[in-house]
């Protein structure tokens, strides 16, 4: 009997189905589980980088405001991120995030690491899995060297000096302000008969910084144009690269080296006379000079000019006069429009941006700073006092948009 009974029982296959299935149902579920898990890491690894990638870009940007510190930046990254990382599944959680800030060149890092639960962890797989991932944003701190050559010449003496002292002083406030910091900095020469060098005269002369041959004061030291192969370059002043010393007279007001301080610009600007003929051709070289790498031993440190391949660096000049360029000097280098223009020219070969801006000026001053311009975008002719104000708003509003577009 029980002989028969093996024997049926091993002839029996209606079961083998079950027993087969119930023995594949466990590397199946082990590979279904591995991949969601796989679908999932992926989905985490790639919401991660969209978060990491955000909150660098904020760093970064934040990084354009010279107001905040370095622990701003990194809480305004890590904000970012963490609000990102909100909408992640519930089981992922992300430690050891990390943002590192490189002010020299300008980038923010943010780097994090996230684990997340496995469907059937414990069992066959890991409990977790791990993703980790970084990005490097870099913020556009654009650096801005401007200067700003003003007509103090006899015809601006009263509303008109008014006039330009306020636009002036508007486009320094367009320009700077407590985000920009020291990467904006304004400067400005004004000239009439010619340039009143001030406390740098000396120095750009060759002579001795106490040198008061005159007897006005070293405050005042009336500079000519610079003659011979050096007369149309930024060069330095060294031997046989000396400014001209043949002027016989100047304006009472000088000039102002590169500055981002504001109070102080305003302060230089309002200190302005009018008086004197135009020699617009010595305005145009030392607006140029105030900007010019090579000059940075003539100037405060805190003024030195960027070099002109210094990354992220914008230079420019606004010229502005309200008459004929009438007065010379080295009568051998042409007259006054002339040797204007090919120092305009020169500039524009360094990459300096040229704005000019015609005040109640005659045809002839107007061509000068057209072609000066190179560019009719830049050239601004203004009739009145508001257009002046107007003018410079302008080209103030396009330089700031220049130092915040890559």
């Amino acid at each position: 009997m029980f002989i028969q009974c093996l024997k049926k029982w091993r002839q029996e296959t209606g079961g083998n189905v079950a027993v087969i299935f119930a023995l594949a149902l466990v590397p199946v579920l082990v590979m279904v589980g591995a991949a969601v898990d796989l679908s999932r890491q992926v989905n985490t690894d790639r919401h991660l980088q969209s978060a990491i990638d955000a909150a660098s870009l904020a760093g970064a940007r934040a990084m354009e405001d010279a107001s905040l510190s370095n622990a701003d930046i990194r809480q305004i990254a890590l904000n970012s991120l963490n609000a990102n990382l909100s909408s992640a599944h519930d089981d992922v959680a992300c430690q050891n995030s990390q943002v590192a800030i490189d002010r020299d060149a300008g980038t923010v890092r943010v780097t994090s690491e996230c684990t997340m639960g496995t469907l059937i962890g414990g069992s066959i797989t890991p409990h977790s899995m791990a993703v980790s991932n970084g990005a490097t944003s870099k913020a556009n701190v654009t650096k801005l060297d401007l200067a700003l050559m003003l007509d103090v010449s006899g015809s601006m003496r009263g509303t008109k000096l008014a006039d330009l002292k306020t636009a002036a002083i508007t486009a320094a406030n367009t320009l700077i302000d407590s985000s920009t910091g020291d990467r904006v900095r304004i400067s400005f020469v004004s000239y009439s008969t010619s340039v009143n060098a001030g406390a740098y005269g000396n120095a750009a002369l060759g002579r001795p910084v106490d040198d008061d041959r005159d007897g006005d004061g070293l405050n005042k030291v009336c500079v000519s144009e610079r003659t011979g192969l050096f007369a149309w370059d930024d060069d330095d002043p060294t031997f046989n690269k000396w400014v001209g010393d043949d002027a016989t007279s100047c304006p009472t007001s000088s000039l102002l080296p590169l500055t981002s301080n504001l109070n102080l610009f305003e302060q230089e600007i309002n200190k302005l006379t009018a008086g004197g003929w135009t020699a617009g051709h010595l305005g145009v070289a030392w607006s140029w000079y105030l900007i010019a790498p090579d000059w940075s031993s003539i100037w405060p440190s805190a003024s030195a000019p960027h070099d002109y391949t210094e990354p992220h660096t914008i230079k420019a000049v606004i010229l502005m006069t309200d008459g004929q360029f009438n007065r010379r000097y080295e009568r051998s280098q042409g007259n006054s429009n002339q040797q204007a223009r090919r120092l305009c020219r020169e500039m524009r070969d360094e990459n300096v941006l040229v704005y000019a801006v015609a005040f109640q000026a005659p045809n002839g001053a107007k061509n000068t700073l057209k072609n000066c311009a190179g560019d009719d975008s830049r050239f601004f002719d203004a009739s009145n006092g508001g257009e002046l104000l107007d003018a410079y708003a302008a080209i103030a509003s396009q330089l700031s948009a220049l130092t915040i577009v890559d």
